[in-house]
């Protein structure tokens, strides 16, 4: 979902979608998703999530000094620091033929959880979840580049698990490992840990 396409409820109002729409202009970016959520324990703040191409844009509208001042504060998270993209469904039966899907997304990086089980905002944290995934940089190397690239990699990537027979050479003899054996065999994913 889009920021021209959010609701004016739940969350946002026009003042709100302005704001952002003028921060988006600036940075000459577009919106790829948006979530917004209530904040605050008076439920009169809002928290905004813009995913855009240069990164993860976080909002905070709130009062500012008084409840007829407002202000939006926003911090850019690029794509490269965001971690912990974990998105779920949970899917049950209501009656015979009906069914309920409840959406939970969370990041661990920058801090974010939200939960629906509204089928729009549900597809609103799908597609949040999506420009995410496929924009942070995971945690081990990152697409496009090859681990010689990145410092502290350990070139050549994992180790193969070794053959169950080896050459024999004078004074050697075969060796047939077992599964269980070959699972105990160290790789080189096992030294990154």
């Amino acid at each position: 979902m889009r920021l021209t396409e959010w609701p004016r409820m739940p969350f946002l109002n026009d003042e709100v979608k302005e704001w952002i729409a003028m921060e988006l202009q600036s940075l000459g970016v577009e919106d790829l998703a948006v979530y917004a959520l209530e904040a605050g324990t008076e439920g009169d703040e809002r928290r905004v999530m813009v995913a855009t191409e240069v990164g993860l844009l976080d909002h905070r509208y709130a009062p500012f000094g008084s409840s007829a001042r407002y202000r939006l504060a926003m911090l850019m998270y690029p794509w490269q620091v965001l971690r912990g993209v974990e998105l779920r469904a949970d899917t049950f039966r209501l009656w015979a033929r009906e069914h309920r899907t409840r959406w939970s997304f969370r990041l661990h990086h920058p801090h974010f959880e939200a939960a629906t089980e509204s089928p729009d905002l549900g597809q609103a944290l799908c597609d949040l979840a999506r420009v995410c995934a496929v924009m942070a940089e995971p945690f081990g190397v990152p697409a496009g580049r090859v681990s010689s690239d990145v410092p502290g990699a350990i070139p050549g990537g994992p180790r193969p698990i070794p053959p169950t027979a080896v050459h024999v050479g004078e004074g050697e003899e075969v060796i047939e490992l077992s599964d269980e054996e070959r699972a105990a065999v160290p790789s080189r994913s096992d030294d990154q840990g």
